[in-house]
């Protein structure tokens, strides 16, 4: 279970995502003013180079956070971008792109990021010369260096993020001798972090523990405790997964006191998570019930519903191990809910994500129709050039202004042809995409019913065994004598009984809802007449069960439940010649 749940688990607490700050070029805002400054400034020329620098900076005034915000900023940065490439004029590049990498990141586009940040790295290549600062070059290099490691280890690529950590470490390490107001001991620190967490996500946990204390000795001198905890929450983890437990509960320890003096409220129920994990797998469950149920407290406090699923499906696991199983169904089903519900997110968050990478290749083809748009005026300024050379030429030239005036209307032609072409490719992928997304529900409404006709069948073997034991208790009762069993004996076969009558048939409704969600609806507009227990008929039927197995579910006899279909088909008109079950399944 451990290792299985290893890679979700460490990623959300490892010392990479709390130390990872990668270069931001931007810097803060300065309020409306600054905004509003920036946005008087702007000229009214189409290429005016020192627009530029402007859209850049009106970009980073927004809050990429911030859906509508992050699409303002996107469109100050096309048009910073649309400048630069017209005009050629390259100064602002890297920033741009450093921009764009930040927006893709958030949005957890990660290739694009990714290729944003190649680009960033041919241009400091192109840098490198002796014209250059290059010990600035190689602190950007380091960064640039460390921040694609990132963009590979959030790709889960932990081999290729390993490689472009190591290849920052040893940047830094060049940089350390030639300057000493460098902040050397903070960037070993995190590099030793996202190494050891690389290594971690690898499940190497030698050589994550080997760099995870190299980190937490330079720490030291840092005087912050937040790192430290962090790091001895790693170390946790790592012995977790060597089954060193005793040492896993010195490191959890070590960063929950911390924490707790810290009064990080997220922080202390991720470490009590990983706890009561450890206490679960030492056996310890009333132990790990106890820790887990604090997680689960708190994680509701800080509304971290991945941190509250984490500990509902420890607390269940616990619970069903102590054989207190009906907290550990309360459990389970607290766990399905938030699953579920980070399922929805996790759907909303691709479908942005799928936005932005739409936009990305929109803005790139318009960019290449913008060059070809310059390429052209280029083209008619040299024939304006040309005409007024000499008279001598004019008729030659008038020619040929006809001629290339001709091609720029067949070329606008073909690409409004191009154009209708793309959009009717784009309204059949659109329609493909519903027919998928009608078989993919179809699919998952086969599977509910499987899952609900499973479900059934436990049910109707569960109310056959407990009849079972109450027909026997009932012979046992009959042919003793009065005795003093006999009063323990009637409360047994009453308490069986009524937890059968409450239980059963609310537990099939609440699963059939979630599969025929309108089906009492449509029942209850055709049929208004229908009793409670016919409806409740009608919804096995639905699930073509038998009389038999009805009556076994409802502990009705199997004379009553036939007197109860006969009644039903009076009520609904239908005859004996029509088939009851399928009249009710064409609901």
């Amino acid at each position: 279970m451990t290792i299985a749940l290893l890679k979700s688990s460490f990623r959300i607490c490892i010392f990479l995502v709390v130390m990872m700050t990668g270069v931001i070029i931007c810097g803060t805002t300065n309020g409306q003013s600054r905004f509003d400054s920036l946005t008087r400034s702007l000229s009214n020329k189409m290429n005016d180079t020192s627009d530029i620098y402007r859209h850049y900076l009106l970009s980073c005034e927004f809050n990429l956070n911030h859906k509508n915000q992050l699409e303002s900023s996107m469109a100050h940065l096309n048009r910073a971008l649309v400048i630069s490439e017209t005009t050629g004029y390259k100064q602002y590049l890297y920033e741009i792109y450093d921009r764009y990498a930040q927006i893709y990141s958030i949005s957890g586009n990660f290739p694009i990021e990714l290729d944003y940040h190649f680009k960033m790295l041919e241009i400091l290549d192109t840098l490198v010369s002796p014209g250059h600062d290059t010990l600035q070059l190689l602190k950007d290099f380091a960064a640039l260096n460390d921040r694609i490691g990132t963009c590979y280890f959030d790709m889960d690529n932990d081999i290729k993020a390993l490689e472009w950590y190591r290849k920052s470490f040893e940047v830094v390490q060049k940089i350390i001798p030639r300057d000493k107001n460098y902040p050397a001991t903070a960037k070993l620190v995190m590099l030793y972090g996202n190494i050891g967490s690389a290594n971690l996500s690898s499940y190497n946990f030698d050589e994550a523990k080997i760099n995870f204390e190299k980190a937490l000795e330079l720490n030291k001198s840092l005087g912050n405790p937040a790192g430290d905890a962090i790091l001895y929450n790693n170390l946790g983890i790592v012995y977790k997964e060597r089954k060193d437990f005793g040492k896993a509960f010195q490191y959890y320890d070590k960063a929950l006191a911390i924490r707790q003096v810290l009064h990080d409220t997220a922080a202390i129920a991720q470490t009590y998570n990983n706890l009561g994990d450890a206490w679960f797998l030492t056996g310890n469950f009333k132990k790990a019930i106890e820790i887990l149920t604090k997680a689960l407290e708190m994680s509701r406090q800080t509304d971290n519903l991945r941190s509250q699923m984490k500990a509902a499906n420890f607390l269940s696991l616990a619970y069903e191990k102590t054989g207190d199983y009906i907290h550990a169904l309360n459990m389970y089903k607290v766990f399905k809910s938030l699953h579920d519900s980070i399922i929805s997110n996790e759907k909303v968050q691709n479908t942005t994500r799928l936005e932005m990478r739409y936009q990305y290749e929109k803005q790139r083809k318009e960019n290449q129709l913008q060059e070809e748009i310059q390429m052209a005026k280029k083209e008619r300024k040299i024939m304006i050039y040309m005409i007024l050379s000499g008279i001598l030429l004019f008729s030659f030239v008038t020619l040929f202004l006809i001629f290339r005036n001709q091609q720029m209307k067949m070329r606008q032609v073909k690409i409004l042809h191009e154009s209708l072409e793309l959009e009717q490719k784009n309204l059949i992928l659109e329609k493909q995409k519903l027919v998928m997304e009608k078989q993919q529900l179809q699919m998952e409404l086969e599977f509910r019913n499987k899952e609900l006709s499973t479900h059934v069948m436990y049910l109707l073997r569960k109310n056959e065994f407990i009849s079972s034991i109450i027909n026997k208790l009932l012979t046992i009762k009959k042919s003793t004598d009065k005795s003093e069993h006999d009063s323990w004996i009637h409360d047994i076969l009453r308490e069986m009984q009524s937890n059968v009558d409450n239980t059963v048939w609310g537990e099939f409704e609440l699963r059939f809802q979630k599969v025929h969600e309108d089906f009492y609806l449509k029942l209850m507009d055709k049929y208004p007449d229908l009793t409670p227990n016919e409806i409740k008929i009608c919804a096995f039927l639905k699930l073509n069960m038998t009389t038999k197995d009805i009556s076994a579910i409802t502990f009705q006899s199997i004379k009553s439940i036939q007197v109860a279909r006969n009644r039903l088909r009076k009520k609904m008109g239908i005859t004996r010649d029509e088939n009851l079950v399928a009249a009710i399944q064409q609901l």
